[in-house]
């Protein structure tokens, strides 16, 4: 097995993070880096150079402001003028001196200065770390009435989506688990029932149909069914499922490439913060 050096990394990580590498090239590097720690390493730094830039840019420098040279007349009478200012000072020392020397009339205990009370300052709050199940998308996936050519909508089919474009994911779930699996509607039917069983917080049902809809090949429902597979992985934070998932969903070029694609930027970036903290902090779990 080739072991890389990170030299992919020292062509393409700056350009990936400045956003300038070519779109053929981005899910290359992407798929590389995440496997390779060494690129990781050298993409982490330019990351963490370019948050600290952020935080505390260069400030620019201020030339010098030229120094004049007194001319003789001048600098003689500000020398005198500092001597007088010295005399002054000495005479009004010796002067004070006298006048705290002699004895003056008894007097009261001195009155205690009250102290000034400071409001206490609130507490700075504390960062919280992002979890990567942050990043999960949860809303339902919008349903579209599928062409079927002058056939008619199965009854089930027909009144779950109803309860699924109202909101009602358990009633969706009860009518289009009556739709037969092999008719028209039975791969849709399935998509849609493990949308709402995801929404429920019903992952592993949810997990089950969404894979069958994915695995079964070129489908309307194939693109969708992955994306949702990537947010249940998230929802679980578990980024390595997550990342493959997205990974697919990019790969088919559909509706949800962008988005999957900026999820997978998002997703990479809070694994290089996280090491980065464990790092500064070993014992951090």
């Amino acid at each position: 097995m080739m072991i890389c050096t990170g030299s992919l990394a020292d062509l393409k990580a700056l350009p990936y993070v400045e956003g300038t590498l070519p779109a053929s090239e981005v899910e290359q590097f992407e798929e590389h880096f995440f496997d390779c720690p060494a690129c990781l390493v050298r993409l982490q730094a330019i990351q963490a150079v370019g948050r600290e830039l952020a935080r505390n840019p260069v400030a620019s420098r201020r030339e010098p402001e030229p120094r004049i040279r007194l001319g003789w007349p001048t600098w003689l009478w500000t020398a005198g003028a500092i001597a007088a200012v010295l005399l002054v000072c000495v005479f009004t020392y010796e002067s004070l001196e006298a006048r705290l020397a002699k004895p003056t009339v008894a007097q009261g205990p001195p009155k205690s200065i009250p102290q000034m009370q400071t409001a206490a300052q609130p507490a700075q709050p504390t960062a919280t770390p992002v979890r990567i199940s942050q990043l999960a998308d949860m809303t339902l996936p919008v349903y579209s009435l599928p062409n079927l050519r002058g056939e008619s909508l199965d009854a089930h089919f027909e009144a779950g989506m109803k309860e699924y474009a109202a909101g009602n994911c358990r009633g969706a779930i009860k009518a289009l688990a009556m739709v037969p699996g092999e008719s028209s509607e039975g791969r849709v039917a399935e998509f849609y029932s493990g949308a709402c069983q995801r929404r429920m917080g019903n992952l592993a049902s949810a997990s089950q149909l969404l894979r069958k809809v994915a695995d079964a090949g070129d489908s309307p429902q194939q693109e969708a069914a992955l994306y949702s597979l990537a947010q249940i992985a998230l929802t679980d934070n578990d980024p390595v499922t997550a990342h493959r998932y997205l990974l697919r969903t990019i790969s088919l070029r559909g509706d949800l490439e962008q988005r999957a694609r900026g999820q997978e930027r998002r997703l990479t970036e809070l694994i290089a913060q996280d090491k980065e903290a464990k790092g500064k902090n070993p014992e951090a779990k």
